[in-house]
């Protein structure tokens, strides 16, 4: 059973409307289905017609024909050479092969449309939808685009079940052709009871085919000599039809994978191989991981793969036969499109009225929104011009004081200014001051008085002797940073001595 978990994934939902049978199919689980019980709309619902409910036939057509008329020279051939009765509703679907011969090749299926319903009458008052309806011959390429079978060689299946039975050939994992055949379950017993002469039920019947079967060693307790010779006589006609369409369509069938309804046929794969010399398995297209909890027939899988196969890439669509389509969204019906129609005119007629209502009120609110807020703002413009004046007046204020302090500020700048050139030129005339007396020491020359102008000192100068005092200014001279002048030596005659005012230019 499936377990209660959170998923997205749309459950497959798969309908057998012969057997009244139903799996579904999620999460790589499967699960029974009462087809009694009203179904779940969300799900996507396919199911599947027997061949003996189909006609299948090949069309021929020249290569020359027109694209725009194909589907009506079908449909016209198809009702000739099946000689289809007008008054019945039919859907005809064609598919083109791939033929190398002058003509085009057409596989066209034929479903009557009333036999559908019939089929599926029952059903209908419990499953709400059919998504997607197909064709029993037209199930096995499922396998192929699954991945389940390699496509690389001629395959032939051959579908046995209670009332039906057929064979559908694949080349290459595409469908070729399909034939029906006559050896359905029930005829094969209806062979086996005139051939061995004993009355035997239904049931007694399919549970020994599924139990013994079929055993090619005569000295096997399970040796049925006149189940063989039915069986015999059956692949006998099956290998016919083989041999025809080998002939026909130029090819040579490489296996054959038996599809058995019910519980199957023990042994059947080794008989075909035996009798006709063909490899032969016992098709197995099982997906789900807790399969072998129930009795699913292959026609349930095939059709869970074709439906996904569908979903995932529209696989197939043209030959979807389903009458109980789903129907479209709203929109896109007629009926919906109509009314959605009027629903337009009428709201296109309601707008303008509509709108200038609407446009009223927001103005009328935006205008008492926008006086309240003007109104905000007057208070807050009133506020912000006293703060302004406020800040004017403390700004003079700021300004008055700035001056006086700027006033002060000026007045120690030159002070500090004046001192620091003074103690600059001080200190440069104190240098040279104090190397001029080393000289006139040097040179024994008093010095009586000395004036200073700036860069000009004048020194009165007095000695014994004349010469000391030249001496001196020749010392001086010497000098690269003086520059001496003296315009006279004087002669005291009273005081013994000699005198003269020598003036010196400091140049650096």
């Amino acid at each position: 059973m499936f377990k209660n978990k959170k998923n997205n994934e749309i459950s497959i939902v798969t309908i057998d409307p012969y057997e009244q049978t139903g799996f579904k199919f999620q999460n790589n689980e499967v699960d029974i289905l009462d087809v009694n019980k009203t179904a779940q709309k969300q799900n996507f619902f396919i199911s599947y017609l027997k061949f003996k409910d189909i006609i299948t036939t090949t069309i021929n057509l020249p290569r020359n024909t027109s694209e725009d008329e194909l589907t009506n020279i079908i449909s016209i051939k198809t009702y000739e050479e099946l000689s289809l009765d007008a008054a019945v509703d039919y859907k005809i679907t064609y598919a083109e092969m791939q033929s190398q011969n002058e003509n085009r090749l057409f596989n066209v299926f034929v479903v009557n449309n009333d036999l559908i319903n019939k089929n599926f009458k029952d059903i209908s008052k419990k499953i709400p939808y059919i998504d997607y309806l197909a064709v029993a011959p037209l199930l096995y390429g499922a396998v192929y685009k699954r991945s389940l079978l390699p496509s690389v060689d001629v395959d032939c299946f051959v579908c046995l079940q209670d009332d039906d039975a057929f064979l559908a050939v694949y080349s290459g994992g595409e469908y070729l052709t399909s034939r029906p055949l006559r050896y359905t379950l029930n005829y094969i017993k209806d062979k086996y009871v005139e051939q061995s002469g004993e009355c035997t039920s239904d049931e007694a019947f399919f549970k020994m085919l599924a139990t013994k079967g079929l055993e090619l060693d005569r000295e096997n307790e399970n040796f049925n000599p006149d189940l063989n010779t039915v069986f015999e006589d059956c692949l006998f006609y099956i290998n016919d039809t083989i041999n025809i369409i080998n002939r026909i369509y130029f090819i040579n069938v490489n296996s054959i994978y038996i599809d058995c309804s019910g519980e199957g046929i023990a042994n059947l794969d080794k008989f075909t191989h035996s009798k006709l010399g063909i490899k032969t398995s016992i098709l197995n297209a099982n997906i789900t991981i807790n399969s072998k909890h129930f009795n699913i027939s292959q026609q349930h899988n095939m059709m869970a793969l074709f439906a996904k196969l569908y979903q995932d890439e529209g696989y197939e669509e043209e030959f979807n036969f389903s009458t109980m389509m789903r129907p479209e969204p709203f929109a896109k019906r007629k009926s919906g499109q109509f009314i959605l129609t009027c629903l337009i005119a009428l709201g296109i007629s309601l707008a303008y009225p509509i709108y200038n209502y609407i446009a009223g009120e927001i103005l009328e609110q935006d205008s008492q929104r926008l006086n309240n807020k003007l109104t905000e703002l007057n208070a807050q413009a009133n506020e912000i011009k006293q703060k302004l004046a406020q800040l004017s007046k403390e700004q003079d204020e700021v300004k008055g004081l700035t001056a006086k302090e700027q006033e002060k500020l000026d007045f120690r700048k030159s002070l500090l200014d004046e001192i620091q050139s003074k103690k600059n030129s001080y200190a440069m005339k104190g240098v040279n001051l104090f190397e001029l007396t080393n000289i006139i020491n040097d040179n024994d020359v008093q010095i009586t008085s000395v004036t200073n102008d700036d860069r000009n000192l004048t020194i009165a100068a007095t000695s014994d002797n004349e010469k000391k005092i030249t001496e001196l200014i020749k010392a001086i001279a010497q000098t690269p940073k003086y520059s001496v002048n003296t315009k006279k030596i004087y002669s005291d005659e009273l005081k013994r001595n000699y005198e003269s005012n020598i003036s010196i230019e400091i140049k650096q």
